[in-house]
């Protein structure tokens, strides 16, 4: 007769109680025969599945208080937060975890100040993604305008530059090419006046060849767009 895969029965297994709670033991547990510190460790973990009822999820965290100091291998649980350990340089890593009660197909999810995923639905037809106030947001295929009366440095923020020189001469600045490589900028003039208005490289960068260009003429233009390592006219 097989051992019974079960706990012993108090008055029930005498003569077979040993072995009963022995394989009962060993089917999870490890044990090399010997006196060994080792043994008793769990060599596999078995999680039967979980049901409806309340109280029954097959593997279930008490929030505690993190460990003093990170170690290899370990998993733990505070407040909202769930962190593994990893075995190079012994870092303590969160587990990103997000709410998809509302979640639909194409949905992004980005990190917020509080280490949180967040999501950001899927954008409809034609919107663009871009950053606004440190953040990813939809917004329609258009362009950022802004006018400038003075000198001014073209920050990534930007694409389309209005210069209207009517009080003074203004330079357009553009930035430097190897940390834009592929942003776009239009700059058009707007006004009639006698005073000058161009657009200038940043350091030694050139824009078709040239340190800089001048739009003499009311509502000139010109795009420019850079390779990582020079402006070019387009």
């Amino acid at each position: 007769m097989s051992t019974p895969q079960r706990l012993p029965i108090v008055n029930s297994d005498d003569g077979t109680w040993g072995d009963i709670i022995r394989q009962y033991l060993l089917k999870e547990h490890f044990d090399d025969g010997t006196d060994n510190a080792i043994n008793g460790g769990h060599q596999k973990i078995t999680v039967r599945a979980g049901t409806a009822t309340a109280g029954t999820a097959p593997l279930k965290f008490t929030s505690g208080t993190l460990l003093s100091g990170p170690e290899a291998g370990a998993i733990e649980f505070n407040t909202d937060s769930l962190y593994f350990t990893v075995t190079t340089g012994a870092t303590r890593k969160k587990v990103a975890l997000y709410d998809d009660s509302a979640g639909a197909t194409g949905d992004l999810y980005y990190r917020d100040s509080s280490a949180n995923l967040v999501r950001l639905p899927a954008g409809s037809a034609g919107k663009s993604l871009h950053v606004a106030s440190g953040l990813p947001a939809w917004s329609d295929n258009t362009f950022t305008t802004s006018t400038k009366t003075t000198s001014y440095s073209i920050s990534t923020n930007d694409t389309a530059i209005f210069a209207n020189a009517t009080t003074g001469n203004v330079t357009i600045t553009l930035p430097t090419a190897s940390g834009v490589a592929g942003y776009r900028f239009y700059i058009k003039r707007i006004d009639n006046s006698a005073n000058t208005c161009s657009v200038a490289r940043s350091g030694t960068d050139t824009i078709d060849g040239q340190t800089s260009l001048s739009l003499d003429l009311q509502y000139t233009a010109l795009s420019v767009v850079s390779d990582g390592s020079a402006w070019y006219i387009l």
